[in-house]
């Protein structure tokens, strides 16, 4: 449709970003609709934290750290920035803005999805690309993201103990075996400052971004607490790496595996 224009981006969220000079391309010829989505703010940041740890590329000390480990105070507060609330405020009050709107995930959490959601009901007069992107959320439900859980671990080895191991080192497999073979494992949770701290950001997110009639609703902020409690000792929790490695067993085991190589090499 030569009526509209399609910008997306994933600096569009970063507090540095220029809108206004971004809206002074597209105004007057254009009004310029923002579409903002909306997850809860606890999901949303075990979400980067995932995506860190996936991606890996200049992280640092991150690629290993796992999600209680990540969480700062600090951390809070850079990701509050480019969180939803703060991106539908800054371009509610930018210059050229002729609507803001935002999305609440929490809606159809079942069977949400952002690209069909986008295409299908913000993009007039697009069947073509709303039946495209059905198409594409088909071939993702398909391909589902496999746990971080062995990747952090298997990062955290050579933080824990000497040996030497390659990407392609073989020994990497007797290391899998044992860590798969785990049953009672230890976890670590997030301190209660930083619970308390993470539930009271996700709740003034909430109420600043969903009508009354939402937050107010069984739906609402009563479904977020009990749902933040559940997670909070589950999916919120980490597999306690450095208590794990740093044990008799698997120090005993690592060291084992660094002699048979010395023996083989020698």
């Amino acid at each position: 449709n030569n009526s509209n224009i399609l910008l997306s981006s994933e600096a569009f969220d970063r507090d540095n970003m220029n809108i206004t000079e971004l809206t002074s391309y597209l105004v007057p010829q254009y009004k310029v609709h923002v579409v903002v989505y909306y997850r809860r703010f606890y999901d949303y940041i075990f979400s980067i934290h995932n995506q860190i740890s996936r991606d890996g590329g200049d992280f640092g000390t991150s690629q290993y750290l796992t999600f209680v480990q990540w969480l700062t105070n600090d951390e809070l507060e850079i990701r509050q920035r480019w969180y939803s609330v703060a991106v539908y405020n800054r371009y509610l009050e930018a210059p050229g803005v002729f609507k803001v709107s935002v999305v609440n995930m929490h809606e159809e959490l079942d069977n949400f999805d952002i690209i069909t959601k986008f295409a299908c009901d913000h993009l007039d007069q697009a069947p073509r690309l709303c039946n495209k992107a059905k198409s594409i959320t088909a071939a993702l439900q398909q391909n589902p993201s496999r746990s971080l859980s062995w990747k952090l671990f298997r990062n955290s080895v050579k933080v824990y103990h000497s040996i030497k191991l390659s990407d392609s080192d073989e020994r990497w497999e007797q290391i899998e075996a044992k860590f798969n073979e785990m049953t009672d494992i230890p976890r670590h949770c997030l301190s209660p400052e930083l619970k308390n701290k993470l539930l009271q950001i996700s709740l003034d997110s909430e109420i600043a971004l969903t009508p009354e009639s939402w937050h107010n609703s069984e739906e609402g902020l009563e479904n977020l607490k009990s749902d933040f409690e559940e997670k909070s000792n589950s999916k919120l929790c980490s597999i306690y790496n450095e208590k794990i490695l740093m044990s008799p067993e698997w120090q005993n085991f690592l060291t084992g595996l660094e002699k048979d190589q010395i023996v083989a090499g020698s």
